[in-house]
């Protein structure tokens, strides 16, 4: 019997749920097959949207952090701050070297001013400057040049100012930091100082017209024990990375200076810094400074 002529209703009603369910299968089936795909459980579209989030994610970190290749060349081509690279000067080992050669043990002794001041008051014995500026002599150079400093600092009263400081003037604003250089490459101690203390930042480089550099000299002067040329290495060395090992050379430097104008060890520890080891370390170098510099106990 035919279900098509059948003239029961329901057998046809059935008939035509049969037939579309049958069609929207066949449908699917063939989509599928052209896709080549068929999921393989039931929750295997939720996998593949967490698996497309998650190489999302990747690809942001990749181009927030780029590959180490990369990196490494960008880091190759940068150069490193000065600050890191900066080598300090062994200070310590400069001093010893400037007392083996002694270069100005021959002048240690003359009968030299020691500072700007001294120098001046015996300059304005000179009834004018051009008295002074005749001489050529290490002494008559400083002199002139505290002259001159005077008159460029207006240090004179005005009286003397009116009468002193007219030649000084003819030779420009500087003429007292050249009288210095020249006094300083003669060999006078205390111009040697003065200027180192006039640049700060730059007596360890300044030439002088012998070659010499004022930083020889004041090692030199260092080394024969004069305190003024020791507070200037130790202000070198405050300076970060300025010196090798700079706590060590700064307790060595302290040592020194000290047994310049003290005696006894009661009250060294309050000059010194760092732990006992480097205290101790500095005492022993010291002390082997002293011998070498042929210091008196």
């Amino acid at each position: 019997m035919s279900f098509r002529n059948a003239k029961n209703p329901v057998a046809m009603r059935l008939w035509r749920v049969i037939g579309w369910s049958g069609c929207a299968a066949a449908t699917v089936a063939l989509t599928v097959a052209l896709m080549g795909q068929w999921p393989s459980r039931e929750h295997a579209p939720v996998q593949d949207v967490a698996q497309w989030q998650s190489r999302q994610q990747s690809d942001l970190d990749a181009q927030a952090s780029p590959p180490a290749s990369r990196v490494g060349l960008k880091a190759t081509a940068l150069p490193e701050p000065a600050s890191s690279t900066r080598v300090g000067i062994d200070v310590l080992a400069r001093l010893e070297s400037a007392g083996r050669t002694g270069l100005a043990a021959q002048t240690d002794a003359r009968n030299f001013s020691d500072s700007l001041d001294d120098a001046l008051q015996r300059a304005l014995a000179f009834p004018d400057f051009g008295a002074l500026a005749g001489r050529s002599d290490a002494e008559g150079l400083f002199e002139a040049a505290a002259w001159a400093d005077a008159c460029e600092r207006n240090a004179l009263p005005a009286q003397e100012m009116a009468l002193r400081c007219r030649e000084p003037d003819r030779h420009g604003p500087n003429y007292a930091d050249e009288l210095l250089r020249q006094a300083a490459d003669a060999g006078q101690p205390g111009a040697v100082l003065a200027l180192a203390t006039r640049h700060p930042d730059q007596w360890m480089e300044i030439p002088l017209r012998s070659g010499a550099m004022l930083g020889d000299r004041v090692f030199t002067l260092a080394a024969l024990g004069r305190s003024g040329a020791l507070a200037l290495l130790s202000q070198f060395c405050a300076v970060p990375n300025a010196c090798i090992d700079d706590q060590l050379t700064r307790n060595v430097l302290a040592l020194l200076q000290l047994s310049r104008f003290k005696t006894g060890t009661l009250e060294v520890d309050q000059y010194l810094s760092g732990p006992d080891t480097t205290r101790r370390a500095a005492q022993d170098r010291a002390a082997q400074i002293r011998a070498q510099l042929q210091w008196p106990p």
